[in-house]
This record gives C-alpha cells, structure tokens and sequence, in this order.
C-alpha cells in the first residue's frame, strides 16, 4: 500500500485522535505532517502489516517528543475539519467530539488514551496496548477503571443536570 492510499484511509482518524490529545488545530496538523513524513520514511525500506495501529503508535511518540520538547500542553477551542454534507452535522459531530473531550479529561490520561483508542477508533485491545507500549493486562486495566470513572462521571453529570 502506497502512502497516498494510507493518508486517504487514514487521514481522518489519526487526526480525531492526535486532536484529542493537542486540542489545537494547527499542532494537529503539524503533528500529521511529522507524522506522515516520518511513516514515508519507514515505508520506504519497510513492509508493515497492519497500517492504522501502527500509524497511530507513530502519530502518538509523535505527539509525545514535541510535547517533551516544548514542555507544554495547548488547550484551545479549536475544531478538526470532518467531511460531512451539512453544516449541521458538522456542527452536532464537533459539539460531541468536544463534549467527549471535556468528560475524557476528568480520568487520568492512560486511561483518557486506552479509550480513544480501544472504544473511538476501534484499536484492538493489543493494539493499543503496542501504540501505548503497555503490557495487555495493564492496557485492559486502564480501559476498565477508565471506562468506571467515565460511567461514574456522565452519572453524576446526568443526575445534577435534573436538579
């Protein structure tokens, strides 16, 4: 598979998913930009077979060395562009993605990262566990206490809003 044709399959994805972690559009795309330089490089000399958890592992120690490197995280209200055919989809897909975002940032952010990845961009669970570079049974631990907390949360959420 060439780089084009993972980009095109790809693109959208890794973009939700690098966006939950910046927040910021335009580190967003840098981050896409780095990361899809550094996979030609290695799509060069290398055959890998499954593409997307190893595109998002690179996306992810992307991620991680420009924010060791800037020693700093960007929150901004930025939004990710999506190809939908109404501004009212788009619309509702950003307001959920962010509203998402906002309960996500309550739990810790392993357990924010094994459920990006396992349960909103359909990562098996020893795929997120090599992106993570996690054993399973401790990725399988943090998806469960994540998935607790994020549970515990949106009841605590629902039960004040009806107050």
């Amino acid at each position: 598979m060439d780089l084009e044709q993972i980009y095109i399959l790809y693109f959208h994805d890794l973009y939700r998913y690098l966006f939950s972690l910046t927040r910021n559009h335009s580190e967003t795309e840098d981050l896409i930009q780095e990361t899809f330089t550094k996979a030609h490089i290695v799509l060069l000399t290398n055959d890998i077979k499954e593409i997307k958890p190893w595109l998002f592992k690179v996306g992810y120690y992307t991620f991680i060395d420009r924010t060791r490197k800037d020693k700093r995280y960007v929150f901004t209200e930025d939004f990710y562009q999506v190809d939908q055919n109404t501004p009212e989809s788009v619309l509702v897909e950003k307001d959920s993605f962010e509203e998402l975002l906002e309960y996500l940032d309550k739990i810790k952010p392993i357990e924010k990262q094994a459920i990006l990845l396992c349960d909103f961009h359909d990562c098996t669970n020893q795929q997120a566990a090599d992106i993570l570079n996690l054993n399973l049974s401790t990725l399988k631990s943090h998806l469960a206490r994540g998935r607790k907390k994020l549970r515990k949360i949106l009841i605590e959420e629902e039960t004040n809003g009806f107050l």
